[in-house]
């Protein structure tokens, strides 16, 4: 059953009179003398937010009580203001309602349509009268977030803007090499049939115009040599703090355990993280079989996805470029916050839940599906909007508690705690047959072809594959494509 606005009077008022305020979510005006002027600021900030009520009839300097009003001219008036004076209009629910046995005005504000945000007054235009509720008050949205709920309208295109002064001589030719080639191999006639250059055109590498082909951010970003050459501030920055609060220093006055700036092309940031991670992060031992394995405290899987996520999702627009992806380890918790909000209007809760595809930067997502971290034949990320789902599986197994997600108009913020929830015990990994043993040996170094690992053991390429579906069915051992009879398919360690 809908709660009324009576209900939602009710359970306010007790609120305000403990905290003595406005809250971020209830606006209070004592509208005695009728609807003060600044009411379109308040409806426009609850719009471009998570909505909000506004009482009409309290007194806040008195304790909240109320005072005497006329209610139906006021219940009118807002009416008017929620139709003309903002825009988009809004369509509240409007109703008089009792406080104390006395007659005051309440409007429920709804959250705005994100495909026609910012809400603006009408009088001070958009860059100027679009607001945003912060604790008890209201201030400006800032260019940059005027520009995000903009951006949420449609499809941006940042990711393929030309990369000033970048040329094809800035990509690596490795990792340019290995995309083509496997291109060439699972995508069909068109590209195995096309020159370098047109392959490079067909996935937005490369951008053509009058003077030739230039380099698009997306394409240097993925395959460049050294991208922040270009935008030095497009990069990881990692820190390992002593204490749970960012910013507070240990007795000694140490600040940081280690911090390092991570640079190159996107799978070469990711592995490097992943790297200073692990000579931050605890082990913990695992009894398997007759053996032990350990474990390090966050699943390296687990970041994986959240670092292809974050740098596949995040804003690339211009006033961003200054802005890089921090990753941050405390005591307690894993950090990993990107620059730009949650795109495309979906709930953050959702994407712990089920497959959700909304790609900010599209051709960057697309690019990413096929471009290699450097070594191996795993690619940065799959793109079919599983990314969070994989995360919440996998930290589930491993008995530590679900991350959180807070998207906020300027960042994404993903939370990854160590501890272990109660009662919960970690998946332990089934013993896998003795004679698949060498094969677990040889994959604890890395994802491995099927024909390379029977030329290591000396084994029959189909005894090694039956080998493998058993390890697979196990939960021991994933491959790395689809189809696992691709030549590009690898067997890796679940």
């Amino acid at each position: 059953m809908a709660v009324s606005l009576q209900q939602l009077v009710d359970q306010a008022v007790p609120r305000l009179r403990r905290a003595g305020t406005d809250l971020a979510d209830v606006e209070v005006k004592k509208a005695a003398g009728g609807v003060p002027k600044s009411l379109p600021e308040t409806l426009s900030a609850f719009t471009n937010g998570a909505g909000g009520l506004v009482i009409l009839g309290l007194d806040e300097e008195d304790g909240f009580r109320p005072v005497a009003i006329q209610p139906d001219p006021l219940a009118e008036a807002i009416s008017g203001y929620c139709r003309n004076a903002v825009d988009p209009a809004i369509q509240p629910d409007i109703d008089i309602v009792q406080v104390d046995g006395w007659p005051v005005v309440a409007a429920l504000i709804p959250p705005g349509d994100r495909l026609r945000l910012p809400c603006h007054v009408v009088t001070q235009g958009m860059e100027r009268g679009s607001y945003f509720r912060s604790h008890d008050g209201n201030r400006h949205l800032t260019s940059y977030e005027i520009h995000a709920l903009v951006a949420g309208r449609g499809q941006p295109r940042d990711d393929v803007t030309v990369a000033p002064g970048a040329t094809t001589d800035d990509l690596d030719p490795d990792l340019v090499a290995t995309l083509i080639r496997r291109l060439r191999d699972t995508r069909g006639a068109a590209f195995s049939k096309a020159s370098d250059a047109e392959v490079l055109r067909f996935v937005q590498v490369l951008s053509p115009d009058r003077t030739g082909d230039s380099v698009t951010l997306a394409g240097l970003l993925a395959l460049g040599r050294y991208p922040q050459q270009f935008f030095p501030q497009l990069d990881i920055t990692f820190a390992a703090f002593p204490t749970p609060d960012a910013g507070v220093p240990m007795d000694d006055g140490t600040r940081f355990l280690d911090h390092a700036s991570l640079d190159g092309p996107i799978p070469v940031m990711i592995q490097e993280t992943l790297a200073v991670l692990r000579r931050n992060m605890t082990r913990r031992a695992v009894i398997w079989g007759i053996g032990r394995q350990d474990h390090w405290e966050y699943p390296e899987k687990v970041i994986r996805e959240l670092l292809g996520n974050a740098v596949m999702h995040r804003d690339y627009y211009p006033l961003t470029h200054g802005t890089q992806i921090r990753v941050e380890l405390y005591p307690d918790r894993l950090e990993v916050v990107s620059p730009g909000g949650l795109y495309g209007g979906i709930p953050a809760a959702a994407l712990l839940h089920e497959p959700v595809s909304s790609s900010r930067n599209a051709a960057l997502a697309k690019l990413l599906e096929d471009v290699a971290y450097p070594g191996t034949t795993e690619t940065v990320c799959e793109n079919r909007g599983t990314g969070l789902l994989a995360v919440s599986r996998l930290v589930d197994g491993a008995g530590l508690d679900q991350p959180t997600l807070t998207s906020r108009l300027t960042d994404f913020r993903v939370t990854l705690f160590n501890r272990v929830r109660p009662g919960a015990r970690p998946a332990r990994a089934a013993s896998p047959p003795g004679r698949t043993r060498p094969i677990i040996d040889l994959l604890a170094d890395g994802p491995q072809r099927a024909a390379w690992l029977a030329q290591a053991t000396s084994l029959k390429l189909v005894t090694v594959r039956r080998y493998l579906q058993e390890l697979e069915g196990l939960g021991l051992v994933t491959p790395t494509e689809p189809n696992r009879r691709s030549p590009h398919n690898a067997w890796r360690l679940s």
